[in-house]
């Protein structure tokens, strides 16, 4: 029986990847195990939107050669994205480097395993899906998909997790002048609504609560199908999936990530404001607040059409939480653009923001610009940003002081014994007094202390044993 360890950087999608070579692996008779010291595989699943997680995947590399000379038995991969941006570099430059994996070859993990124990060659697998007809505009529900669809006995690995990735739509057709994602998870691909639904009921019957629905351009989701209750088919957008999920017994959340600006509907507005089960929570990926920079950026928006969408929000879900991606130092940017950026936050107020320093990526249309901004100020740039939006983060949180909000309890907290942790509706972190039996329950909690990342609180039901008090 192989034994496997699985490491995994980047994004949500990644993760999702991960479940899925997990539970391959496991039905071809593999053991997944907790440290790579005992494993017979070793897989890195990599990201490659910026040039730090690739240097630390190079750096992991280099620790784990020296288990590989003492096991002359391990077999060392590299999959995800910087596996298909680099391909046959990966295995010059770690020459001990067994297999590359690209991002739509996941599913055909323990073949491609196999291969490489029956022959001894290192291979790659590198082959990406051809732009075609899309999917949404075939009426065949079950068009060719390169998800798999997970059964519930194979869903293994999401057994207990009360919180599960869903990928609902892959690649991306939207070119933005920075990204490499086109390149790496190639071009949109949209799963079949009864494989969603099917994959929604798996999960819900081993006990998730909670799923996130993920796509690179998330709410570009179309794909044909027939409601139970339909006379025809049709085509199904992200909102239309959303009510379905709703149905499912068990699920009792349902988010989704990250939508574009330019295909964010009064649809989809309205269906995270009114779902009884969507929560009341969007991010929406902003990345400057300068016209100019949006241009360059090829975000196909300006700061209006972003503030529209935000004011649209806002009168939909007073309440909500909204969260955004900010890069600062695009080539080019000046400190007036800058500044425009720091006036947008400061005019939108986000809950959060992941902020990032733009980082050349090779292959992206941006790499080798001219105009690129010294490392120096990308840093001055983005720690003025980090600043204001912490500000914003916790005056935000404040402002909710003695408000009931409804928490998932996910298991211990680490701010103190006693305490428990898990996210309101609107993505906040709650920290709460509490005993085990609690994890796995909705509790109706009052917010009594903030702090940047979220609150402490109270339970405002009886829950079944003593609480220690809360400081």
């Amino acid at each position: 029986m192989n034994r496997f360890y699985i490491q995994t950087y980047g994004c949500q999608m990644n993760v999702a990847d991960t479940d899925r070579m997990t539970a391959l692996l496991e039905r071809s008779g593999g053991e997944a195990v907790g440290r790579p010291e005992e494993a017979d595989l070793i897989l890195l699943n990599t990201c490659s939107v910026r040039e730090k997680p690739e240097l630390k995947v190079y750096s992991r590399l280099g620790d784990l050669r020296k288990l590989k000379r003492g096991n002359p038995n391990l077999l060392l991969g590299v999959c995800g994205c910087q596996a298909q941006r680099e391909g046959e570099e990966i295995l010059r430059n770690a020459p001990y480097v067994d297999l590359v994996i690209g991002t739509a070859n996941v599913d055909r993990v323990s073949e491609l395993v196999q291969q490489v124990r029956a022959t001894g060659q290192r291979l790659v697998a590198l082959e990406m899906p051809k732009r075609g007809t899309p999917s949404w505009m075939a009426p065949d529900p079950h068009m060719t998909t390169d998800l798999i669809d997970l059964l519930p006995e194979d869903r293994a690995p999401a057994h207990g997790k009360l919180k599960a990735f869903v990928p609902v739509i892959l690649g991306c057709d939207f070119a933005c002048s920075y990204c490499i994602v086109p390149r790496t998870r190639g071009p949109e691909r949209s799963r079949p609504v009864g494989d969603v639904l099917g994959e929604a009921r798996a999960l819900a019957q081993s006990g998730t609560k909670e799923v996130m629905l993920l796509g690179q351009t998330v709410d570009a989701y179309k794909a044909y199908y027939r409601a139970d209750d339909g006379p025809e088919s049709r085509v199904f957008g992200l909102a239309d999936l959303i009510w379905l999920l709703n149905d499912v017994d068990g699920l009792e959340r349902i988010r989704f990530t990250s939508p574009h600006p330019m295909l964010m509907s009064d649809a989809l507005i309205d269906a995270v404001a009114e779902c009884p089960k969507a929560c009341e929570w969007i991010h929406l990926p902003v990345q400057s607040g300068s016209d100019a920079v949006l241009k360059r950026m090829a975000r196909r928006y300006n700061r209006a059409r972003y503030l529209d969408r935000i004011h649209r929000i806002r009168q939909a879900m007073p309440q909500g939480g909204i969260t955004t991606d900010i890069i600062v130092g695009f080539p080019g940017e000046t400190e007036e653009q800058f500044q425009e950026t720091l006036s947008l936050v400061e005019e939108v107020r986000f809950d959060g923001a992941y902020m990032f320093a733009y980082s050349p990526r090779p292959g992206t249309p941006a790499h080798g610009w001219e105009g690129e901004v010294p490392q120096e100020e990308k840093i001055d740039r983005l720690n003025r940003l980090i600043a204001v939006q912490n500000r914003i983060s916790r005056e935000r949180n404040e402002e909710q002081l003695g408000r009931t909000v409804e928490v998932l309890v996910e298991g211990a907290s680490e701010h103190g014994e006693g305490l428990f942790t898990g996210y309101t509706r609107e993505n906040k972190t709650c920290h709460l007094p509490g005993h085990p039996g609690l994890v796995g329950r909705v509790l109706q909690v009052r917010a009594t202390r903030a702090a940047q990342w979220g609150f402490f609180g109270e339970p405002l039901e009886r829950v079944g044993a003593a609480l220690p008090v809360l400081a």
